[in-house]
């Protein structure tokens, strides 16, 4: 029965108060909490503090439905939500866009959960109010806590292949004040053994020039106003990280190739509430430099055979204005202006590029009779003076008896080409058009708590027609250009499973994922080139995981299970050298010490030797310690 029809994603907040002064606003108690989250899924916080030492790469192959492209340690990893690429996966951090304007994706190996406080997941119509997220969005938030005093977060772990990371917060959060300071940094030589099947006769081999330093800062400040909370944050960041050769490269060893990324994002907010309703002004100022550098020399004579040194600097601008009414009886109004101004200096550009985005967002949603709840958006987006069309959503749920729920959601969505596909020389195509998505989705949900059991099952299909998609094609002058030949449906099924239990001073957990995904591309262009039909490369039909945690009064012990299916690196009728499937097992032992906890933690205890991309190598078994002192 389509697996239980795809578990999906839970998280709905059933009451926040926040007081100001002698202003009290309250959101709407939502009914029944298994509905409007079926198209958003928040990260348990239990998996946040599991994985705060951890990439947000990490978290997401292991812990969520997305599938992560990892280059290994200290190199790029993106994100493949519900079929899509790494382009389709909009992130967000407090309600600003990180997607760099350059290749128009996020680097999740670069953003460390420890900076996070909240992250959720969203799709379908639950992205409705910014553009790009054809496959789904991602969400980073933090949050401003007053009242709680002073507060110190420090921890500490060392593993193999010298691998250390040190991160440190502190904060104060007094009646009128919140001030927090978040640090960190982290180091390895990513020396580990894998076995190089990319040589003849395969041999065991260590991984060389693949160290990688990485390390940050993010102050915080929050003020409560009479009538409003007005946030500062800022969020500096440097990557430094050298690049091993591919597999069957390795004996060369003339080849220098590394990446030095750093970026700042700062931002201003202002929430102003009365009664029955808020607004919100934030403005945000993005800078983000990379350097990439690759030189190989001639073995035999040391002169230079391929040098390139490529270095781009991007300023975005965002201007955000949000309003959100109680109307009358559980219907509420929300609305949004937003500009962002995008500007990007690179050498690989013929001078410095510009855009500007104008978007107008509303939604009204409520509750038409007792057992359902309806949302209608609509959004209006005007990109340099070019109007893009009204691109709506409509999300229809129906609580149904016995725990049991519905929803139906219809999504419709576009994402504008990245400067590097419009303006990249040589290649850059400044004809292409955008991306063109529309979604349905259907699921299903079951709820019970009782005599200590908590259980949680999410289950849907989903079906989505991208047009217009954009691929880089060969020319006939030895360079590729971005085309939209691409006619893109995605289809899949999706399941979540939480369960828990407490009695005593036991507590046991398990929840998991499954997610089977077919995405072929069904233009003429693709008939005509024999490939009409196929998976696309390197998408999974198979990926999961499974996360089950057991407790004892100060003892944890916790099992995680990471799967992912076969995937394609090729087209061609006869491929060569196609990406086996594989499973990892992880394992952490905790003990919590008055202030103190201590945690060993095994990765891929199996020693199980795959590729997540071809010819990358990925560590085996590998062991971390970690020391946590809070006050």
């Amino acid at each position: 029965m389509l697996l239980l029809f795809s578990f999906w994603a839970c998280f709905c907040s059933a009451q926040d108060t926040i007081t100001l002064d002698a202003i009290n606003v309250t959101a709407d108690k939502i009914a029944n909490e298994s509905l409007k989250p079926l198209v958003t899924r928040k990260v348990d916080s239990l998996v946040l503090e599991n994985k705060s030492t951890a990439t947000l790469s990490e978290l997401l192959i292991q812990h969520s439905p997305v599938f992560i492209k990892s280059y290994g340690p200290g190199g790029v990893s993106t994100a493949s939500f519900r079929g899509t690429t790494a382009s389709h996966t909009l992130v967000l951090w407090n309600g600003f866009q990180l997607n760099a304007p350059t290749l128009g994706q996020v680097d999740f190996s670069t953003i460390p959960v420890f900076l996070a406080d909240d992250i959720d997941l969203k799709w379908g119509s639950g992205t409705s109010n910014n553009s790009g997220g054809l496959g789904g969005s991602v969400n980073i938030d933090n949050k401003t806590s007053f009242g709680t005093g002073l507060h110190l977060d420090l921890k500490q772990t060392y593993g193999s292949f010298n691998t250390l990371g040190s991160f440190a917060t502190i904060g104060y959060g007094g009646k009128k004040v919140s001030v927090r300071v978040k640090v960190y940094r982290n180091s390895s030589d990513n020396d580990f053994k894998y076995y190089n099947i990319g040589i003849l006769p395969p041999e065991w081999m260590r991984q060389r020039n693949a160290d990688f330093v990485d390390y940050g800062v993010m102050p915080e400040v929050s003020l409560m106003l009479k009538h409003g909370i007005l946030s500062v944050s800022s969020w500096n960041q440097w990557n430094n990280r050298n690049l091993p050769t591919i597999m069957p490269n390795v004996s060369n060893t003339t080849t220098e190739e590394w990446t030095k990324d750093n970026f700042s994002r700062n931002f201003l907010s202002y929430k102003y509430f009365w009664d029955d309703g808020s607004l919100q002004l934030k403005s945000g100022a993005f800078i983000e430099n990379q350097r990439y550098f690759l030189e190989t020399r001639n073995p035999s004579t040391d002169q230079i055979v391929n040098h390139i040194n490529s270095t781009n600097h991007a300023l975005v601008l965002h201007q955000i204005a949000e309003v959100e009414q109680q109307l009358f009886a559980s219907w509420k109004l929300k609305g949004k202006l937003q500009w962002d101004r995008e500007s990007v200096t690179s050498n690989n550009y013929a001078g410095t590029k510009r855009r500007n985005l104008v978007s107008a967002y509303t939604a009204i949603e409520g509750q038409p009779m007792e057992r359902m709840d309806v949302s209608v958006t609509a959004r209006y987006d005007i990109v340099d003076g070019k109007s893009m069309g009204v691109f709506p959503t409509a999300t229809f749920s129906y609580r149904l008896p016995m725990g049991l729920g519905m929803i139906l959601g219809y999504s419709h969505n576009y994402r504008n080409p990245s400067l590097n596909d419009l303006y990249w020389y040589p290649g850059g195509n400044s004809d292409l058009l955008p991306e063109n998505g529309r979604t349905i989705d259907l699921a299903f949900s079951y709820l019970l708590n009782r005599d200590g059991w908590k259980l949680d099952l999410r289950s849907g299909t989903y079906r989505s027609w991208v047009s217009n998609w954009i691929q880089w094609v060969p020319t006939s002058y030895r360079f590729w250009e971005p085309e939209n030949v691409a006619w893109v449906i995605a289809r899949g099924v999706e399941n979540h499973i939480d369960i828990s239990y407490k009695k005593g001073d036991w507590q046991w957990s398990l929840s998991g994922n499954y997610v089977f995904t077919v995405t072929t591309d069904e233009s003429e262009n693709a008939e005509n080139n024999g490939i009409k039909g196929r998976q696309l490369i390197y998408i999974p039909r198979h990926h999961g995981n499974l996360f089950a945690n057991l407790r004892w009064t100060t003892w944890d012990l916790s099992y995680t299970l990471e799967m992912t299916g076969s995937r394609s690196t090729s087209y061609a009728d006869y491929e060569t050298f196609p990406l086996r499937a594989y499973v990892l097992h992880h394992l952490a032992l905790g003990k919590q010490l008055d202030r103190f906890r201590f945690e060993l933690r095994c990765n891929n205890f199996t020693n199980v030797s795959y590729q997540n991309v071809i010819w990358r190598a990925m560590p085996g078994r590998s062991f971390e310690i970690m020391v946590n002192y809070k006050f």
